[in-house]
């Protein structure tokens, strides 16, 4: 028997990442507890009414669910340890690296007199401190400003390489005025804060890892990047400081609820009847409701506040379960004859003679009203009642709906739309107002079998690529025809909002593939040096983005004809 909780759980074991889900498992933990509690205690409830009609429930062990649970809890609490303890030895390794990177670069400025070897070096010092993963915190901006001094010190010892140096700052500039654009994006957007200060973190890195630019531009610039920084600092800080405020705010409803749940609960002690039994648990129930819409309080305050709550309510079902224990089946015969009406009302939906049963069914009808009420089993007495009565209606009704006859019909018609469109004379004088009045007039034909409606729409799309072919429209015109066509018929189906949803999803995966992939060659391009032979390879690069560019500004229009819903 699955567990929805669990199978999360399972997937977040699974992944890859286990430091950054931490908040995930936590709040499926306090999910899982509670549901535990609630299932524990409905199965009580559920036992008690059996009982009390003379029937036994299978019982569930919960224990099962709580064991497993617990054990992949454990696991992943000591498989993330490990991952932390070998996060922080990698690191560890990372800045021994890098400071071995740093003594080799140090004794290039300090000692290279070959400028061509030099330069060779220092890219593969570079080359290789690129490809150096993360570092400790507490070291990060240590050693990165070390390496920046180090490597600013070996640009300006390079004086025969003064006009190379010129266009890395000017590079170099256009860089980080890049990071600062993207900074103020950031912080303009509202994005997870989880995410933004991800974002941050990495933009900070890639600046650090842009070399110099020009000392009369640099205090203007890294006035502009820090202000950004700080602002996006502000808006986290702001963040954690609502949060904690609703936090408090949370905390502060449930104790409410704790007080108005004793307050209720006392205000009706002793001798309760029936119906203020049932009024009062309806209350405590609206109470749970109420409880489970508020948020979380803080760690420390949720797990004592739950505890609280948790003790007032199974003091109250306690109560309850006794009074309802005690309490005489005095409705037993009206529900032995109403059950004895529900197994005769079940065996009318094993019947295919719909008019005897129909007649039937209504008899059954009649005779429950004039069978006395079955007092607090009453209401699921008849709801199981009425369930099967309305299955047998629904059944019938379905039986006698004539989906075959129409999808028949429409296959018949959309064959004779293919069949028109087939024989329209179309060449590069052709209107192109006939070729969308055969695609409206395909598309307003109504569904067909599902096993049907995918062949005849592929055979409509050829010949419809053909049809525009003939009319010399060009490539992105035909595409967006087609495009706009799929859309419009699947604008009639049932199922058009998840079919929408896959394809904007699809369309903005491959927009943001082309997009990394074109910022990725630009950025490649600043990096050619200026020599024999990089003027073709620039040209070649300069097409392909081009070609990657008519594509995105495709993708753009078609996630525009995409309806949302």
């Amino acid at each position: 028997m699955k567990n929805e909780l669990i199978e999360k759980l399972i997937t977040y074991v699974a992944e890859e990442d286990l430091i950054s889900n931490i908040r995930e498992v936590n709040q499926l933990k306090v999910e899982f507890d509670d549901w535990l509690l609630k299932a524990e205690g409905q199965q009580q409830v559920e036992t008690l009414k059996a009982k009390d009609v003379g029937k036994q429930i299978e019982q569930i062990d919960f224990s099962i669910f709580k064991e497993r649970f617990y054990s992949l809890y454990g696991n992943y609490k000591e498989n993330r340890k490990k991952q932390i303890e070998i996060k922080n030895q990698l690191e560890d390794e990372n800045l021994r690296q890098k400071k071995v990177l740093i003594t080799e670069l140090k004794n290039l400025v300090e000692n290279e007199e070959n400028i061509g070897s030099a330069f060779k070096s220092f890219n593969s010092i570079q080359d290789t401190w690129k490809k150096i993963g993360d570092l400790p915190r507490s070291k990060r901006d240590e050693v990165q400003k070390e390496y920046s001094r180090l490597r600013e010190m070996f640009f300006y010892n390079i004086n025969m390489y003064r006009e190379i140096k010129e266009h890395d700052y000017k590079r170099n500039f256009q860089l980080k005025k890049e990071i600062i654009f993207k900074l103020q994006s950031i912080r303009n957007s509202e994005n997870q804060i989880k995410e933004i200060e991800r974002g941050l973190r990495l933009l900070q890195d890639e600046w650090e890892d842009i070399g110099p630019v020009s000392n009369d531009e640099w205090e203007g610039l890294k006035s502009s990047y820090w202000e950004a920084v700080r602002s996006i600092y502000d808006k986290i800080n702001k963040h954690y400081d609502e949060y904690r405020q609703i936090q408090l705010e949370n905390l502060n409803k449930k104790r409410a609820l704790i007080q108005q749940l004793k307050s209720k609960i006392i205000q009706e002690e002793g001798e309760r009847t029936l119906k203020q039994w049932n009024q009062l648990t309806s209350e405590v129930k609206k109470i749970q409701d109420d409880w489970k819409k508020i948020g979380y309080a803080s760690k420390k305050d949720n797990d004592k506040i739950w505890k609280e709550f948790r003790g007032v309510c199974n003091g109250f079902f306690d109560d309850r379960k006794a009074f309802f224990k005690s309490k005489d089946d005095v409705d037993k015969v009206a529900r032995d004859q109403k059950k004895e009406l529900i197994e005769k009302a079940k065996s009318f939906n094993n019947v295919s003679d719909f008019s005897s049963a129909t007649k039937g069914l209504i008899q059954l009808q009649k005779q429950w009203k004039t069978v006395k009420n079955a007092g607090r089993y009453e209401r699921s007495l008849w709801e199981e009642f009425r369930k099967e009565c309305d299955a047998f209606f629904n059944r019938k009704e379905e039986a006698y709906k004539d989906l075959k006859q129409s999808y028949v019909e429409n296959l018949e018609a959309k064959k004779e739309a293919l069949y028109k469109l087939k024989k329209q004379t179309v060449d590069s004088q052709t209107d192109l107002s006939s070729i969308k009045d055969s695609m409206a007039s395909f598309i307003s034909i109504g569904p067909v079998s599902r096993d049907q409606s995918g062949y005849i729409m592929k055979e409509f799309i050829t010949l419809l690529k053909d049809k525009l072919s003939l009319m010399k429209l060009d490539k992105t015109q035909i595409e967006l025809i087609i495009y706009k066509f799929k859309i419009d018929s699947y604008a009639l189906m049932e199922n058009r909002t998840d079919y929408f949803s896959k394809e904007k999803k699809m369309l903005k995966k491959k927009l943001s593939s082309l997009q990394n992939e074109m910022f990725q060659s630009e950025n490649n391009m600043g990096y050619f040096s200026i020599s024999k032979g990089a003027e073709k390879l620039f040209d070649q690069v300069n097409k392909k983005n081009d070609q990657i560019k008519e594509e995105i500004t495709l993708i753009r229009r078609q996630l525009k004809l995409i309806p949302n819903e």
